[in-house]
């Protein structure tokens, strides 16, 4: 069994998937997900006021959270940052552009980034969290409205799709630097850091080494299908 790392909501999703695949994990919803009021109502007036060039959507949730605003046709570039964002977004007939890297440093290399400056710039995004993508876009001289459309809530009691004791545990899927120290701050720190990782990014594989553990790899990509397949590939 392998335990993986997932927003509540999107629990029985992920584990949908991986039962599938013929992979038996347990996923941790390790925090839940609260939407912002007035965010659709927020986006509504900016772009019928004109006041984006560019709509860049961070996850799956910032969508959710829009709904509402997207209904209507979008006339500006939007870009996803990942696969699942992107596929939420089509429900809406909106053709995102995805970097290959499904990260703030992927979206950074599209063009339409690179090239920002005097460009007004709306990051749809869960409140706090990493402030790459605005500090270097206004570097580049792109004018950049964040706009938090969700929180990130930690439960007191997380939960889990299934039963697992260590004795089970054959490695870790963590999906995000937050996560990944909550695994550390409510789990058992020594058997974690004896376990095999699997991350989504350099960046999450860092954090997971700043704990000591020594083997850590990077998945392509966060979505379950990805991950799925990576395990398949060298786990399996």
């Amino acid at each position: 069994m392998y335990l993986l790392t997932r927003p509540a909501p999107n629990l029985e999703k992920s584990q949908q998937a991986f039962d599938k695949l013929g992979i038996n994990v347990s996923v941790l919803g390790l925090n839940d997900i609260r939407f912002m009021k007035g965010a659709a109502d927020k986006l509504n007036l900016l772009l019928r006021q004109h006041s984006a060039d560019i709509l860049i959507f961070t996850s799956q949730f910032a969508v959710q959270a829009c709904s509402e605003a997207l209904s209507e046709p979008v006339e500006v570039p939007v870009l996803a940052v990942g696969k699942g964002t992107a596929q939420m977004l089509a429900n809406y007939n909106i053709e995102p552009i995805v970097p290959h890297e499904h990260t703030s440093e992927g979206l950074l290399a599209l063009p339409q980034l690179i090239d920002a400056n005097q460009r007004q710039v709306v990051i749809i995004k869960g409140e706090a969290g990493r402030t790459t993508l605005t500090e270097t876009l206004r570097q580049r001289g792109a004018s950049v409205l964040p706009m938090p459309v969700y929180q990130r809530v930690v439960p007191q009691v997380f939960r889990q799709t299934n039963y697992w004791q260590w004795s089970d545990v054959k490695g870790v899927i963590a999906t995000s630097e937050e996560m990944t120290r909550q695994l550390f701050g409510r789990l058992n720190n020594t058997e974690l850091t004896g376990q095999r990782w699997l991350t989504v990014s350099p960046r999450v594989a860092e954090v997971v080494r700043a704990y000591g553990v020594t083997n850590v790899e990077v998945a392509a990509g966060a979505s379950d299908a990805q991950l799925g397949q990576w395990i398949k590939d060298n786990w399996e």
